[in-house]
């Protein structure tokens, strides 16, 4: 496990090569994701190395159902009562009423893909409230969701009002390693993904924090934009 400072108040959680984060705040902390399952653990470990508990979790983003953002979300709940959000599209998922959906991979199967039937199976988790960029429910603090579908079909970031602003990107992309964004070995492109890209692109935040990387800390929108220059 390591913990890592992204600005005041905001920290990023990473397990293997999934991340989570921590947003504390006056009423609590909040989570964005929650790793792999079984990984509350791991959660508990960051969150005592800020001074803060499970039973300090008030509220519990999830930008989308795949085990190894959601995977932790129920064994928190249950020792926090923290409520989760999720977005209407992929709260069945989570729930696991259904099966989450397959990514949008390219062409080739990578690894991480193959190795996902692995990890342990990941238990139903209450969704207390839905998502959406307009008409969803109010998001703790200074948070708002930004529908960036997809990924998954409910695929959600959220932007953190704090610092210039830190979007919360989930998977709808990733940085390499110079700092560029890219679509990421689990996202081909599609309409959807693009659509998604480009909206991402004509946003104004400093700071992007993704699921599978390391965070791009300044001028972040401004590397969207570059990257959805380049769509034909």
């Amino acid at each position: 496990m390591a913990i890592v400072k992204i600005l005041d108040g905001v920290y990023q959680i990473s397990s293997g090569y999934v991340n989570s984060f921590i947003v504390d705040g006056d009423e609590g902390v909040c989570l964005v994701d929650t790793l792999v399952p079984k990984k509350e653990g791991v959660i508990e470990a960051g969150l005592k190395e800020i001074g803060r508990s499970l039973t300090d979790v008030a509220a519990i983003l999830l930008t989308h159902s795949h085990s190894d953002h959601s995977g932790s979300a129920a064994a928190v709940k249950s020792v926090s009562n923290a409520d989760v959000y999720a977005s209407a599209a992929d709260a069945p998922a989570i729930r696991r009423e259904v099966k989450p959906p397959a990514p949008p991979t390219p062409w080739y199967v990578s690894l991480p893909f193959l190795l996902m039937p692995l990890l342990p199976a990941q238990p139903a988790t209450e969704v207390d409230h839905l998502v959406a960029e307009t008409g969803g429910a109010a998001l703790p603090g200074d948070l708002r969701a930004v529908d960036t579908p997809g990924h998954t079909p409910g695929h959600t970031s959220f932007l953190l009002d704090r610092a210039g602003g830190v979007l919360f990107v989930g998977d709808a992309a990733k940085a390499a390693k110079d700092g560029s964004v890219v679509r990421g070995y689990f996202n081909r492109s599609t309409p959807l993904i693009d659509r998604s890209l480009v909206h991402i692109a004509e946003m104004e935040f400093a700071i992007a924090a993704f699921g599978h990387s390391d965070p791009i800390r300044s001028q972040a929108s401004a590397a969207f934009r570059r990257f959805t220059a380049t769509f034909a």
